[in-house]
């Protein structure tokens, strides 16, 4: 899979200022104190100088004050841990999920076992994105298949990567300096596998990566991440595989991860790939394994898909990707967004089984249920997942049948354009075509062949049925 260069630089924030809960300091002017007709608390400090003091105010006072036309300045105060009392900013994908339902709930994955079977792991001990993991004595173990003699997150330039360092914090990290939290795992505990050389591609790291998923499996992991993928651009090309062997059964490690999910009760959270623009353009193995959560990368605001991310195979009998979320830099930084969502999830309700966490996922997309192999069952939000969980409805597509060639859509459109997933049965996509409304009104035009279109605005789904 694509490895990037290092995406966070951090420093640590000592101070931030607000008061206690619903009360916060002003300056009032005291010109113009006795002209009002409110009760204030005693003033914290005044000054002589600017013939102004501080109050500390709670919002009905500040209110009254100001209708009474005093002149109130706010400010703010230190306070240790400030952090304690703000709400975190969200990367663009938790955002795009709605995690914040899940931080409100206190979900933080704590409990959960969280394996993580990627490239390097360089200076991850060193980054503070992840710190509080180590701080906290949530990694719990480290191993390199590829070499072993090698110190853990230490490794030369060359020899080692940070592709797993990066896929670590979109499970779990956290900037302390900018506020911003990047993984819903904060407290799961962490098992580490480096399997994958970044300098080359062979078999063996298949061969490794399915050892890691055995000694997992005996650690009592039940969550692992893969943001990994294999098809060509093998060393030896006599390596390569073919288009035709991503059908779940043809590969060794996508074998391996159905025994995992089927068998042993593991969820593995795959990555799909990002070949859409080549000629391969079909997913990755271990992606293709049916019982896999493998998911796709979309956009942002219109929750296409992204251009790079691999489509599913239209000659099985199972869609794929399952499900898809946000990522400009590739799948495999869709996939670890996922896998904190799911360890959530699982602190939440530990009796639920790997299979019936994925089947919520999916419910929760926005496609939902008209999946296709470009989105699967489009992104999943925090608020369906809850809603879904406590036996609740949640909006659908709407359903439209008609007998023309074309569907006339009449509305205010709140989005620039709009996105036809044509498609020769109820999942597989012929042909993708963008939309432009002429004012307040489009027109889907039917393409030769095509059963089923879903009609994606922004985030809502038509489902459009030929008849």
């Amino acid at each position: 899979m694509t490895r990037l260069i290092g995406l966070y630089a951090l420093f640590i924030l000592l101070f931030a200022g607000r008061t206690a809960s619903g009360q916060h300091k002003y300056w009032l002017d005291q010109n113009s104190l006795a002209t009002l007709s409110v009760t204030l608390p005693e003033p914290d400090r005044c000054s002589q100088w600017i013939n102004a003091c501080t109050y500390t105010l709670t919002e009905d006072q500040r209110s009254a004050v100001t209708a009474a036309g005093g002149i109130l300045t706010p400010m703010l105060t230190f306070a240790p841990a400030a952090l304690a009392h703000k709400d975190p900013i969200l990367s663009f994908a938790l955002e795009q999920i709605q995690a914040n339902y899940f931080l409100k709930m206190g979900l933080t994955g704590k409990g959960v076992k969280i394996g993580i079977i990627d490239g390097g792991f360089l200076r991850a001990d060193r980054d503070p994105t992840l710190s509080h993991l180590f701080e906290k004595g949530l990694v719990k173990s480290y191993k390199d298949y590829i070499t072993p003699e090698m110190e853990p997150y230490g490794g030369a330039i060359g020899l080692d990567d940070n592709h797993g360092t990066e896929v670590w914090q979109l499970i779990g990290g956290y900037d302390k300096e900018k506020n911003i939290l990047y993984g819903l795992a904060q407290e799961a505990e962490y098992y580490l596998a480096r399997t994958d050389h970044g300098a080359y591609e062979k078999r063996i790291e298949e061969d490794l990566l399915i050892l890691a998923l055995e000694d997992m499996e005996r650690q009592g992991i039940r969550l692992v991440n893969v943001s990994l993928g294999y098809n060509l651009g093998y060393s030896d090309a006599s390596e390569n595989y073919r288009p035709s062997q991503m059908d779940g059964k043809s590969t060794a490690i996508a074998r391996a991860v159905e025994i995992a999910a089927t068998q042993k009760g593991m969820l593995i959270v795959v990555a799909a790939g990002n070949e859409a623009r080549d000629a391969w353009q079909t997913l990755s193995t271990p992606g293709d394994a049916q019982h896999a959560l493998t998911v796709g990368a979309s956009k942002f605001d219109i929750w296409d898909k992204m251009d790079y991310s691999s489509i599913g195979p239209d000659y099985t009998d199972f869609v794929k990707p399952d499900i898809s979320v946000y990522s400009t830099l590739g799948t495999s930084y869709s996939t670890p967004i996922v896998t904190g969502l799911v360890a959530c999830i699982w602190q939440m309700d530990s009796t639920l089984t790997n299979l019936e966490i994925i089947d919520i996922l999916k419910q929760a997309g926005n496609f939902y249920p008209y999946p296709n192999n470009y989105l699967g069952y489009g992104v999943p939000t925090c608020p369906n997942i809850i809603k879904i969980m406590n036996g609740e409805t949640i909006k659908r597509p709407q359903k439209v049948k008609t007998s023309k060639e074309s569907y006339k859509l009449t509305r205010d459109f709140d989005t620039k354009y709009l996105v036809a997933f044509h498609k020769k049965d109820e999942r597989n996509v012929m042909a993708r075509v963008v939309y432009r409304p002429m004012g307040n009104k489009v027109k889907i035009k039917r393409i030769t062949g095509a059963r089923q279109t879903s009609l994606l605005i922004g985030t809502e789904v038509i489902e459009i049925f030929w008849e």
